[in-house]
């Protein structure tokens, strides 16, 4: 489904983010608070560029790549020791900028926000949770999120 289908009744962008191939949504821009384009041709998703983060605790950091599939929760962990239930700083990967808090999820953590555009827009944005193995740490558009906060999913 295209960026209008998917966010009817909103018109403040027009072009899509998200390209529908074969029944799934494919992330086709993401960026940091900087506007650094954090998609990464170096980890494919079946054959589309994934979303490369970095993220760091207080003892050590690596890089974390994800799906730009929405709702694949496929992902891999580069020189990063994963420990389940741990919350973890997520930044960019080229300027190490922190990305930032879009709403709380339900398992305690926060939701951080990966815009969609180089504007920055909490309206063009896809939620990310900050605790390693959450259920909700999977790659969904901002208008899903507050549709799901305001009936209490979260």
């Amino acid at each position: 489904m295209g960026w209008k289908q998917f966010f009817s009744g909103h018109s403040c962008r027009t072009e899509p983010i998200v390209e529908e191939v074969a029944a799934q949504q494919i992330v086709d821009q993401c960026h940091c608070p900087n506007g650094h384009n954090i998609l990464s041709d170096k980890h494919l998703y079946s054959g589309h560029p994934g979303i490369l983060l970095k993220l760091k605790t207080a003892d050590r950091q690596g890089l974390l790549s994800i799906s730009p599939i929405i709702g694949d929760p496929d992902r891999t962990f580069h020189d990063f020791t994963q420990r389940s239930g741990e919350i973890v700083e997520i930044c960019c990967q080229v300027c190490d900028e922190p990305f930032p808090i879009y709403n709380q999820c339900g398992c305690g953590a926060h939701l951080i926000a990966l815009f969609a555009s180089a504007e920055n827009s909490y309206s063009d944005c896809i939620g990310l949770c900050q605790r390693i193995g959450c259920l909700n740490a999977e790659i969904i558009s901002g208008r899903e999120l507050q549709m799901l906060d305001r009936v209490h999913y979260f």
